[in-house]
């Protein structure tokens, strides 16, 4: 079976083609996106034994799926722009992640930036590829585009559809205060994240988990899943559920979004703060006739704190108990008047 890979240069896409790779999955090619002046930029092309774009010369502007931070980076590594995992061992192995493993397995890599460009849809035809799987791309995929590859696209989601679709899944799911998350491989169509389900998988978000452990939590599963789908399409099985009626859709948040209220269980507000605390908007919490702003959660108890914090942390009261939060850059509370 053909396969092409489409993805973009961070965690989610890197974990997915490496599960893909690992089950014996290999990519006849690997698209990631790029800029709006990319058509099909070429980024690692095998020729007679040599690269002829080698990674360690290529630049791509990298955006990270959870966390929509552009970044400029080198194809060895080194990264400006404040990103969120800069310096991390989590950003060192997922930054370039799906060109790293092109290179490594000898497939052809490129950059896209409108992969409905009639350029673009002609080389998807001479590939003759029999499926598309994504996961992370930053457009809409024209109808155009969908209907090239012999069986369709294949995209890997962060969450249980038809909950949570759009780009920011896993945000959403903090922020909701889900406990219960999971990854669903779907059929592309028109709509966004509409398509007919061909499989899921039911994970549990761990008290204070991080939003890089989430992703890398769901696109291993995602990745399990889809090599179980594609295993299926090779021996002529036809793996699609139509979606359940209902569900939900958020699209980007707003700094408005990272306020946290003082009625929501402690549990909950502490997971949320953990969880997107990378996106490094100041969390808005209004308490005591006081406004303050929070960068990032410690630790959770039930009750009231038997004593207080320092060093730039607070307990902050929520129902149930209290959460030690570190103060933001702000480092201001405002009196509320009433």
């Amino acid at each position: 079976m053909r396969l092409l890979f489409l993805g973009m240069p961070g965690l989610f896409s890197f974990l997915v083609l490496e599960g893909l790779i690992a089950r014996g999955f290999k990519a006849s090619a690997v698209l990631l996106t790029g800029s709006e002046s990319d058509v099909l930029r070429p980024l690692y092309v095998p020729e007679a034994g040599r690269e002829t774009h080698p990674a360690g010369e290529a630049e791509l502007h990298i955006v990270n799926p959870s966390v929509g931070i552009g970044v400029r980076v080198d194809g060895g590594g080194a990264a400006e722009g404040g990103h969120p995992l800069a310096g991390t061992g989590t950003f060192a192995a997922s930054y370039g992640g799906p060109l790293r493993l092109a290179t490594r397995e000898g497939i052809p890599a490129y950059a896209s930036g409108d992969i409905g460009h009639r350029e673009v849809r002609r080389w998807l035809g001479e590939m003759a590829v029999d499926v598309v799987c994504v996961a992370c791309w930053d457009r809409v995929i024209p109808a155009s585009a969908l209907a090239i590859p012999r069986l369709g696209f294949l995209n890997v989601h962060p969450s249980l559809l038809p909950f949570y679709r759009g780009p920011y899944p896993l945000f959403w799911q903090f922020r909701e205060g889900e406990r219960v998350t999971g990854a669903t491989v779907h059929w592309m169509d028109g709509g966004l994240d509409t398509g007919d389900i061909a499989g899921q998988r039911e994970l549990l978000f761990e008290d204070g988990m991080r939003g890089a452990e989430a992703e890398a939590l769901c696109a291993t599963a995602g990745a399990s899943l889809a090599a179980d789908v594609l295993e299926a399409l090779g021996r002529g099985k036809d793996v699609r559920e139509r979606q359940t009626e209902g569900g939900s859709y958020f699209g980007r948040p707003s700094a408005a979004d990272f306020s946290v209220d003082a009625g929501w269980h402690v549990r909950r507000a502490f997971n949320f703060m953990r969880g997107t605390a990378e996106w490094r908007i100041p969390f808005r919490y209004e308490g005591d006739a006081t406004v303050r702003w929070f960068r990032d959660a410690l630790a959770w108890r039930e009750g009231a704190p038997g004593e207080s914090a320092g060093g730039g942390a607070v307990w902050a009261a929520f129902r149930g108990g209290s959460v030690l939060a570190l103060e933001g850059q702000e480092g201001r509370t405002t009196v509320v008047s009433g």
